[in-house]
């Protein structure tokens, strides 16, 4: 994952550098393809602005928070780009699990039951 960190009206921080790095680390359980990660910290009318915008693939992923703390604002972003994958997952997920049903395999599966107990009716009448 590369992670680029861009600051707005705010001194650059390595503390909080490190400490967003290791809590994207945390999504990274999500990556499929390589990740790039930009991050906008800046002060607004003394609320702290984390902006991340992440880009995997084709897919592209954005969260921001403001508050009155850097690392909470870290914290609500990573939270929202953590329920973002976990969706996009589940949806492709249940798209691979449809395809599979429709699938010649996925039908002979189905059937298979049913063939069976056919079959020992016929085998009894028979």
């Amino acid at each position: 994952m590369k992670v680029d960190f861009a600051f707005k009206n705010v001194d650059s921080s390595d503390l909080l550098m490190d400490y967003m790095v290791d809590r994207l680390d945390k999504l990274e359980r999500f990556e499929l393809n390589p990740m790039d990660v930009h991050v906008l910290v800046s002060m607004m009318r003394h609320e702290c602005c984390i902006e991340v915008s992440m880009q995997e693939g084709r897919r592209k992923y954005k969260a921001t928070a403001v508050s009155t703390d850097f690392y909470r604002s870290v914290e609500m972003c990573v939270n929202k780009l953590q329920r973002q994958l976990s969706k996009e997952r589940r949806r492709q997920h249940d798209i691979n699990q449809r395809r599979r049903d429709q699938s010649v395999e996925g039908k002979l599966s189905r059937l298979t039951p049913q063939l069976e107990s056919d079959f020992r009716l016929y085998k009894k009448t028979g």
